[in-house]
């Protein structure tokens, strides 16, 4: 039988209900803390300790523009999505495909730099549900499948976001 030490464990592939409730450890900064957002640019630790990549997930997923593509068909399916579209009427899809790429990119170990609002001042005041923050879950899931995203690299892009769902729901 074949032993790893923990720096050579092959990363576990993560089904959405782990990450979901991994997600669910997160920690989210009260509107009385003078400290700023920790979830704007979230700490990359939780992916860092998983992967055992040498190349970083940007690159495994074919850099900017693949990512950009799967963002693309993700806000489509979202603006199509009758669970959800109505959180986002008025939205200019265009900057939050421009918004949600560069997070991605950045998170991912790209050379992007997010600079746009935290999580919780986007999603401030309108009351997502966990089932509706699961649709769109789903709805960039199906993106990522339509645009041949390995379903190992899915898992990481969700590993990625998971943090972020304390932040987006009920605010």
């Amino acid at each position: 039988m074949k032993r790893f030490t923990l720096q050579q464990r092959p990363l576990p592939i993560l089904s959405l209900g782990s990450v979901l409730m991994l997600s669910a450890c997160g920690t989210v900064p009260s509107n009385e803390s003078t400290a700023e957002s920790n979830l704007k640019n979230y700490d990359r630790t939780l992916y860092e300790q998983l992967s055992t990549e040498d190349a970083s997930l940007y690159d495994r997923l074919g850099g900017y523009e693949a990512i950009e593509a799967f963002v693309i068909d993700g806000v489509d399916n979202l603006l199509a999505d009758e669970r959800i579209n109505f959180l986002f009427e008025g939205v200019d899809a265009n900057n939050l495909v421009f918004q949600l790429s560069e997070q991605i990119c950045d998170l991912a170990g790209g050379p992007c730099i997010y600079d746009g609002m935290s999580m919780e001042d986007a999603h401030f005041g309108l009351d997502i549900t966990e089932a509706q923050f699961n649709a769109l879950v789903e709805d960039f899931q199906q993106a990522m499948r339509d645009n041949d995203v390995p379903y190992g690299l899915e898992n990481q892009v969700v590993a990625l976001l998971a943090p972020m769902k304390p932040a987006i729901i009920n605010r």
